[in-house]
């Protein structure tokens, strides 16, 4: 199954927003979570700090997300108030 990613600038991870699409046996977030840190190099602590969007809906816990053909995950910096 494929999945487009959106990335918005993360500090550390990257400086300009990215597109792409990856492929997913599975399609769970682990899969999606050891794409980041293979092919991005990224922290395994960072993705902790990364908000997760599902086709427009936030995601609280990613743990029993299943992906779906198609959909689309946008990786943003998380934003907290204050």
């Amino acid at each position: 199954m494929k999945v487009h990613l959106k990335i918005f600038p993360i500090a550390d991870l990257c400086e300009q927003r990215q597109e792409m699409e990856i492929s997913l046996d599975e399609g769970s977030m682990g899969e999606v979570e050891t794409f980041l840190l293979k092919r991005l190099g990224m922290n395994p602590d960072k993705i902790e700090t990364i908000m997760f969007i599902l086709n427009g809906c936030g995601l609280g816990s990613r743990k029993d997300v299943v992906l779906r053909d198609g959909d689309m995950l946008w990786l943003l910096p998380q934003i907290s108030g204050g």
